[in-house]
């Protein structure tokens, strides 16, 4: 993946993810559409951006989300707009792919952030590995959506050092190549 491909798909699951706009393309917005089942687990978790805004929009399937203290079924064609800073968690329902787009305004480093989740889903590694996590946490101000933010901060910058030190990264050149690129 490190030529940065604008199609990735991962022939052992049949999910595919189409990045429609990239930073490079465009200031504002990150646009990828997927077509998942298994990886749509990693976004289950309710999880905060805390300066992103992110939009999803539903083109296939049934998606259960959650935005804040509210959980509903999300169909075909309908829109959910998450601001910055609010709990929320996305999740295909039954046993169907899920197909939507998301958009993240600004952008940040959300591109990367998707090449390297993406890349370890690909390559069987589990996307559940907490060091693994803490480490794209940190690098992409995104917390759980339980603890207080203020709590969080701390003991993600702590445990983020230990995952550089046995290895970890947030970016990876084999997912998507050389820096600067």
């Amino acid at each position: 993946m490190g030529e940065r491909s604008d199609v990735i798909e991962i022939p052992r699951t049949g999910e595919k993810f189409v990045f429609l706009r990239r930073p490079r393309d465009t200031d504002d917005v990150f646009e990828i559409e997927f077509f998942v089942r298994e990886f749509a687990l990693v976004a289950a978790r309710p999880h905060i951006h805390a300066t992103a805004e992110e939009r999803v929009e539903v083109i296939a399937g049934t998606a259960r989300m959650r935005v804040g203290r509210e959980e509903r079924s999300v169909g075909p064609g309908q829109t959910v707009v998450i601001p910055a800073g609010t709990v929320h968690s996305l999740r295909g329902q039954g046993e169907e792919f899920l197909r939507f787009r998301m958009q993240m305004r600004p952008p940040m480093k959300t591109e990367t952030m998707f090449e390297t989740l993406i890349g370890l889903h690909r390559d069987g590694k589990s996307l559940t590995n907490p060091l693994q996590a803490v480490v794209i946490a940190r690098e992409h101000d995104t917390y759980l959506g339980g603890p207080p933010v203020c709590l969080q901060k701390p003991l993600i910058a702590l445990l983020a050092a230990f995952g550089r030190l046995f290895g970890y990264r947030a970016r990876y050149e084999k997912y998507s190549g050389p820096e600067g690129d």
